[in-house]
C-alpha cells in the first residue's frame, strides 16, 4: 500500500479508513492509560498528604509535649558532687574545721560557689542548676584524725561542723556513714551508678581520685563518651595514676575548699646519709595505707642451721643518736615498715623513709620481740617486724 511523504495510505478509501480507525483505536488506548496513571497518581498524591498531616500533627505533638517537660523541669535538673570525706585528700581547709557553726556554713558557700564557677566553664546552665552535695565519712574517727594532725583544735566538733554544712545548703549532706572501710567506698559507687542513669543530672564531680581502688570501677564509664564527659575528677594531692591513665577530659582542683595534707616531722639521717623527700600517701580515718613503706625488705624468713627463725643483720649503727630521735618521733612502725595499719594513736604521714631510715625503724622494732616467740611458737610470717631471737642481730655483732 502507498502511503504519503506523512505516511498516509494513499490507496483504496476502504484501506485508508481502516488505518484510521487503527490509528485512533491506539489514541483512546493512550489516553485511557494517561487517564488511569492521572488518578493513581492523584490517590498517592491524597495519601501522602494525609500521612503529611498526619505527621505535622505528630509532631506539634511532641513540641507540645518537649515544652510541656521543659516547663516541668526548668531548675531540677542537677549536678552531683559526691566526696570521700574520710580521705585526707579532701578533709576541709583547718578555718572551716575550726569554726564550728560557722565554719560548716562558709564550707558549703565556698564549694558552692567554686561548683557554679566549674559549670560555667563546662558550658552548662550555671543559675538553673541544682547543686547536690553527698560527702561521706566516719565522723568520730575523723575528728579523732583531724586533733591529731593538728588540722582542728582541741574542743572543736566537726559533727557541729557537719550539722551546720548541712543546714546552709538544702541539696548539701554531710554523711555520718560510721565506723567500717568500705561503708563510703560503697555509699559513693552506688550513687554514682545512680545518678549517672539519671538524664535529669547533667554533671558529676567526683571526690575519690586519690584511692587505685576505683580505678576500674571508673573504668567502664570511661569507655562510654556520654558518661565519660559527664565526670569531673576533683582532684586532692593528686589524681591516682590509674585513674589519671583511664581519659577523663575535667578536672578540678578546689585548693579553697580542700586543704593540702601537711608533712609530719619524720627525722631525716644526717647528711652524711642520704635524706629523706615528701612523696605521696593514702590514708583515712578507716585506717592507714603506706604504698611506698620498703616491706619488701622485710622478708624472707631466715633460719639457722638448728632450722629457728633468725633476724637479718642490719648495717647500721646502733649507738647512733637518730635512734633516739626516731624513737621520740612516735612513728607507727606497722605503716612504716609493713604498708598498713588498721588504725593507732602514733604517727603516720609523710615523708615516707629510705633505705637506711628503714632498718634503723626496723632495728627499734625488733627490739621487742615477736608473741609467737613468747609463746614458744614458730612464726611463719615473712613480714613480721619484730624480733625473733632473744638477742637481736645488728650489724656484725649483737645488741
Amino acid at each position: 500500500m502507498a502511503v504519503t511523504s506523512k505516511g498516509c495510505p494513499t490507496g483504496d478509501y476502504r484501506e485508508r479508513l481502516a488505518y484510521f480507525k487503527d490509528a485512533e483505536a491506539e489514541k483512546n488506548e493512550m489516553v485511557s492509560e494517561l487517564i488511569d496513571n492521572l488518578e493513581k497518581a492523584r490517590k498517592e498524591c491524597h495519601q501522602i498528604s494525609l500521612d503529611l498531616d498526619s505527621e505535622r500533627a505528630e509532631r506539634r505533638r511532641h513540641q507540645s509535649r518537649v515544652e510541656e517537660l521543659e516547663t516541668l523541669t526548668r531548675g531540677r535538673c542537677f549536678v552531683l558532687v559526691l566526696i570521700d570525706a574520710d580521705a585526707d585528700d579532701y578533709i576541709f581547709r583547718e578555718r572551716f574545721l575550726n569554726k564550728g557553726d560557722g565554719g560548716g556554713k562558709d564550707a558549703a558557700d565556698e564549694l558552692h560557689a567554686r561548683i557554679k564557677d566549674h559549670l560555667k566553664e563546662l558550658k552548662l546552665d550555671a543559675d538553673n542548676t541544682k547543686i547536690v552535695v553527698r560527702a561521706y565519712a566516719d565522723v568520730k574517727n575523723l575528728q579523732v584524725t583531724c586533733v591529731k594532725n593538728g588540722k582542728m583544735k582541741m574542743g572543736s566538733s566537726l559533727s557541729l561542723f557537719a550539722h551546720s554544712f548541712n543546714q546552709r545548703q538544702g541539696l548539701f549532706d554531710f554523711v555520718d556513714i560510721g565506723a567500717g572501710k568500705e561503708e563510703a567506698d560503697n555509699k559513693i559507687r552506688e550513687c554514682l551508678s545512680f545518678y549517672l542513669d539519671n538524664w535529669q543530672c547533667k554533671h558529676v564531680v567526683f571526690g575519690a581520685c586519690h584511692d587505685s581502688g576505683y580505678a576500674p570501677y571508673l573504668g567502664q564509664f570511661a569507655a562510654d563518651p556520654l558518661k565519660r564527659d559527664r565526670i569531673t575528677l576533683l582532684q586532692g594531692v593528686t589524681i591516682h595514676p590509674r585513674i589519671a591513665a583511664l581519659g577523663y577530659r575535667h578536672t578540678l582542683k578546689l585548693d579553697s575548699v580542700f586543704a593540702s595534707p601537711k608533712a609530719s616531722a619524720v627525722p631525716a639521717l644526717p647528711a652524711t646519709t642520704s635524706t629523706t623527700t615528701i612523696g605521696p600517701f593514702s590514708s583515712s580515718a578507716r585506717g592507714f595505707s603506706n604504698p611506698f613503706a620498703l616491706s619488701n625488705r622485710l622478708g624472707p624468713v631466715l633460719r639457722n642451721r638448728d632450722g629457728k627463725r633468725v633476724d637479718r643483720l642490719l648495717d647500721i649503727d646502733v649507738s647512733s643518736s637518730y635512734i633516739n630521735v626516731l624513737r621520740k618521733s612516735n612513728l607507727c612502725q606497722w605503716y612504716y615498715l609493713r604498708g598498713r595499719c588498721e588504725g593507732c594513736d602514733r604517727n603516720h604521714f609523710p615523708p615516707p623513709l629510705k633505705a637506711k631510715e628503714f632498718d634503723y625503724l626496723w632495728y627499734l622494732a625488733r627490739n621487742g620481740l615477736c608473741f609467737k616467740v613468747r609463746k614458744g611458737k614458730e612464726c611463719e610470717d615473712p613480714k613480721c617486724i619484730y624480733g625473733h631471737e632473744t638477742t637481736c642481730q645488728i650489724g656484725s655483732g649483737r645488741v
